[in-house]
Protein backbone atom coordinates (compact mmCIF):
# COMPACT_ATOMS: atom_id res chain seq x y z
CA UNK A 1 0.00 0.00 0.00
CA UNK A 2 2.82 1.95 0.69
CA UNK A 3 4.20 2.27 -2.46
CA UNK A 4 0.68 3.24 -4.35
CA UNK A 5 0.86 5.90 -2.03
CA UNK A 6 4.06 7.54 -3.18
CA UNK A 7 3.23 6.48 -6.84
CA UNK A 8 0.04 8.53 -7.07
CA UNK A 9 1.89 11.57 -5.18
CA UNK A 10 4.85 11.16 -7.37
CA UNK A 11 2.80 10.83 -10.93
CA UNK A 12 1.52 14.17 -11.01
CA UNK A 13 4.52 16.08 -10.45
CA UNK A 14 6.84 13.67 -12.55
CA UNK A 15 4.77 14.46 -15.51
CA UNK A 16 5.83 18.43 -14.95
CA UNK A 17 9.36 18.01 -14.97
CA UNK A 18 9.95 15.27 -17.27
CA UNK A 19 8.80 16.59 -20.41
CA UNK A 20 10.54 19.96 -19.88
CA UNK A 21 13.71 18.47 -18.83
CA UNK A 22 14.16 15.89 -21.56
CA UNK A 23 13.75 19.64 -23.50
CA UNK A 24 16.25 21.80 -21.94
CA UNK A 25 18.50 18.56 -21.86
CA UNK A 26 18.67 18.45 -25.86
CA UNK A 27 18.76 22.23 -25.83
CA UNK A 28 21.78 22.16 -24.37
CA UNK A 29 23.31 19.25 -26.13
CA UNK A 30 22.04 21.08 -29.70
CA UNK A 31 23.94 24.28 -28.26
CA UNK A 32 26.89 22.01 -27.52
CA UNK A 33 27.09 20.16 -30.64
CA UNK A 34 26.78 23.70 -33.03
CA UNK A 35 29.98 25.61 -30.96
CA UNK A 36 31.62 22.72 -30.11
CA UNK A 37 30.96 19.76 -32.29
CA UNK A 38 32.92 17.68 -35.35
CA UNK A 39 31.23 20.65 -37.82
CA UNK A 40 30.32 23.21 -35.09
CA UNK A 41 31.23 26.98 -35.01
CA UNK A 42 34.88 27.08 -33.15
CA UNK A 43 35.94 23.66 -35.44
CA UNK A 44 34.97 25.96 -38.74
CA UNK A 45 36.48 29.31 -37.59
CA UNK A 46 39.73 26.72 -37.18
CA UNK A 47 39.70 25.13 -40.43
CA UNK A 48 38.87 28.63 -42.03
CA UNK A 49 42.47 29.77 -40.83
CA UNK A 50 44.26 26.20 -41.45
CA UNK A 51 42.95 27.04 -45.12
CA UNK A 52 44.20 30.30 -45.20
CA UNK A 53 47.71 29.42 -44.54
CA UNK A 54 47.58 26.18 -46.57
CA UNK A 55 46.62 28.99 -49.78
CA UNK A 56 49.63 30.97 -48.61
CA UNK A 57 51.89 28.18 -48.88
CA UNK A 58 50.09 26.82 -52.09
CA UNK A 59 51.22 30.31 -53.63
CA UNK A 60 54.35 30.35 -52.11
CA UNK A 61 55.25 26.88 -53.86
CA UNK A 62 53.64 27.74 -57.33
CA UNK A 63 56.08 30.52 -57.50
CA UNK A 64 59.15 28.24 -56.22
CA UNK A 65 57.72 26.18 -59.41
CA UNK A 66 57.77 28.83 -61.61
CA UNK A 67 61.29 30.13 -60.79
CA UNK A 68 62.34 26.22 -60.80
CA UNK A 69 60.84 25.66 -64.04
CA UNK A 70 62.77 29.02 -65.23
CA UNK A 71 65.86 28.04 -64.64
CA UNK A 72 65.65 24.40 -66.13
CA UNK A 73 64.49 26.26 -68.97
CA UNK A 74 67.74 28.49 -68.94
CA UNK A 75 70.30 24.94 -68.27
CA UNK A 76 68.08 22.73 -70.98
CA UNK A 77 68.37 25.99 -73.91
CA UNK A 78 66.18 26.66 -76.53
CA UNK A 79 63.83 24.22 -77.78
CA UNK A 80 64.56 22.83 -81.49
CA UNK A 81 61.55 20.43 -81.46
CA UNK A 82 61.51 16.60 -81.55
CA UNK A 83 62.80 16.73 -78.12
CA UNK A 84 66.40 18.41 -78.83
CA UNK A 85 67.63 21.27 -77.26
CA UNK A 86 70.46 24.17 -78.20
CA UNK A 87 73.14 24.82 -76.09
CA UNK A 88 72.30 25.97 -72.25
CA UNK A 89 72.74 29.57 -71.36
CA UNK A 90 76.61 29.88 -70.54
CA UNK A 91 76.37 32.37 -67.70
CA UNK A 92 73.49 31.01 -66.07
CA UNK A 93 75.71 27.60 -65.91
CA UNK A 94 78.50 29.92 -64.68
CA UNK A 95 76.77 31.75 -62.06
CA UNK A 96 75.47 28.33 -60.77
CA UNK A 97 79.14 26.81 -60.64
CA UNK A 98 80.68 29.90 -59.02
CA UNK A 99 77.90 30.48 -56.20
CA UNK A 100 76.97 27.02 -55.26
CA UNK A 101 80.51 24.72 -56.14
CA UNK A 102 83.00 28.05 -55.54
CA UNK A 103 84.88 27.19 -59.25
CA UNK A 104 87.37 29.83 -59.63
CA UNK A 105 89.07 31.07 -62.94
CA UNK A 106 92.68 31.33 -62.92
CA UNK A 107 93.73 34.78 -61.53
CA UNK A 108 90.45 34.97 -59.57
CA UNK A 109 90.30 35.93 -55.80
CA UNK A 110 87.08 35.66 -53.64
CA UNK A 111 86.92 38.12 -51.11
CA UNK A 112 84.29 37.55 -47.94
CA UNK A 113 82.00 39.85 -46.97
CA UNK A 114 80.32 39.76 -43.46
CA UNK A 115 76.64 39.26 -43.72
CA UNK A 116 74.66 42.05 -41.90
CA UNK A 117 72.45 40.22 -39.58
Amino acid sequence: MPHSLLWNWLQPRWRGWVLPGLVASLMVYTADQLLTGERGLVTWRVMRAQLAELQTDKSKLEDQIVTLQGQISRLKGESQGAGRYGPPDKDFVDELLRRDLGVLKDGEAVILLNQAP
